[in-house]
């Protein structure tokens, strides 16, 4: 019996006129690829439609893309494929489409060289639609995200390779074979904690948790993404609490590795205080609203035994967030407007959401007890600002004493300030450190898919 490595290399060939500009493409392979299956018992890729022959050193290389002839620049052309996973269990597998970085031994020596200069042109795009809507992109030597799936997730997907319409100059008389490569990388499931344990904050140490612009201001009044609320809360969780969690796998499409919030999501994810869209996105680039964020802190209270008494809101009836809202007025976390109203889908602003963290987090600043020597932002100088007290309590680390007054209410007294942390350095180290405890599993079509004859 014999075996083959068999390479999903589409070898292409790429050439524009001197004078006309036109791109020519010229597809060397045979079959087209309709179906991409993921089998993580055996370890392989196998597609379907693609004809492959067994023998000595033999190659067919499955092709994505059939009408390749004559692009011109601007034009773009697609290719539907369903991408599915077999016998995948206890993790999250994530498939990615690249090109391979070297692509030896199918093409010239010259045209190596011309693929090498294809890959770092940004004239060349790959896309990735669901239902329309763009999952990922990138550039040629960066690659596409095709979906995270579980076992036995099946995805219908549009991959199209683009052409800017800009391109010339630098794309002349290349001669380059491009190899595609599916890759998988499989990610296990932390291990779940035992029993209803949820994430603890900490209440302890106030340190600052947000920072200025590079404009230097602070903007109180300017909106904050649902990646900087998951950062944020993140943060300030125990070191107990970060590692019981910890995680860098997460269920949506939106959300990768690379990105600066996968930590923070995924971790919060997994600890039940996160969820996603139901087209399987996060959105962290887009505005949190006021119910998102509403119901994002109350999950850390969520089981404490209280019990809210009707609608706090009179606009919050059959709202998809009615428990939390009405939980996280309980809680003493929310206030709604003078009007009575809570406006649960209008975007909330810096100002708004820090007021919220302070008392999550049990902080209780006072404008007439802080110190002199504070950070101080140009935006933030009224005092009698009704978030004044609370932007310096989110931007200033320092030490305090708590104190009550006449009405038994809170409120700190502020002792000493202390350095900001580098929340950039920490997050830095706690993936390079947590990430070893949960390490990804990387399976190539290119050198690890095995065929039997």
């Amino acid at each position: 019996m014999k075996r083959i490595k068999l390479r999903t290399l589409v070898a292409v060939c790429l050439a524009i006129a001197l004078l006309g500009g036109a791109l020519t493409v010229f597809s060397l392979a045979q079959g087209n690829v309709s179906t991409v299956t993921y089998d993580h018992k055996a370890k392989q890729f196998t597609f379907d439609k693609t004809p492959y022959t067994v023998g000595n050193d033999s190659r067919q290389y499955p092709d994505l893309f059939t009408d390749l002839k004559e692009l011109m620049p601007g034009d773009t052309v697609t290719q539907d494929i369903t991408v599915q996973t077999q016998n995948v269990s206890g993790g999250t597998v994530y498939i990615y489409l690249r090109t391979d970085p070297d692509n030896k031994g199918d093409i010239t020596e010259a045209e190596q060289a011309d693929y090498q200069q294809l890959l770092k042109s940004d004239e060349v795009s790959l896309t990735v639609r669901k239902d329309g809507a763009v999952l990922s992109g990138g550039d040629l030597d960066k690659g596409v995200l095709l979906g995270k799936f579980r076992g036995g997730d099946k995805a219908k997907l549009e991959v199209a390779l683009s052409i800017d319409k800009e391109a010339g100059n630098e794309l002349q008389g290349l001669q380059a074979g491009i190899g595609w490569v599916f890759t998988a990388e499989y990610h296990q499931d932390p291990i779940k904690p035992v029993g209803p344990s949820k994430p603890a904050l900490d209440m302890g140490d106030h340190y600052a948790y947000i920072v200025g612009y590079p404009d230097g201001l602070v903007h109180p009044e300017r909106q904050i993404t649902r990646g900087e609320t998951a950062t944020i809360f993140f943060r300030m969780l125990t070191e107990e609490s970060r590692q019981e969690f910890w995680s860098q796998v997460n269920p949506y499409y939106d959300v990768t590795p690379e990105d600066w919030f996968n930590n923070a999501i995924s971790t919060l994810t997994y600890a039940g205080i996160l969820n996603g869209y139901p087209d399987g996105t996060f959105r962290p680039e887009a505005n949190i609203t006021r119910a998102e964020f509403a119901a994002m802190a109350v999950r850390f209270f969520e089981g404490d035994g209280e019990e809210p008494a009707g609608d706090a809101f009179p606009d919050i009836r059959k709202h998809w967030a009615n428990a939390e809202i009405n939980l996280a007025y309980a809680k003493g976390i929310i206030e709604g407007y003078p009007d009575g109203t809570f406006r649960p889908d209008q975007q909330i602003t810096r100002a708004e959401a820090v007021t919220i963290v302070n008392r999550v987090l049990e902080r209780y600043p006072h404008k007439d007890h802080l110190l002199e020597d504070m950070i101080r932002w140009p935006d933030n100088l009224d005092t009698d600002a009704w978030y004044y007290a609370d932007v310096q309590e989110a931007t200033n680390s320092h030490s305090f004493d708590m104190l009550r007054d006449e009405e038994d209410e809170p409120y700190e007294v502020w002792t000493e300030l202390l350095p900001v942390r580098d929340w950039t350095a920490l997050e830095r180290e706690w993936s390079e450190y947590d990430s070893s405890r949960n390490p990804g599993e990387v399976v190539s079509s290119k050198d690890a898919a095995l065929f039997k004859d």
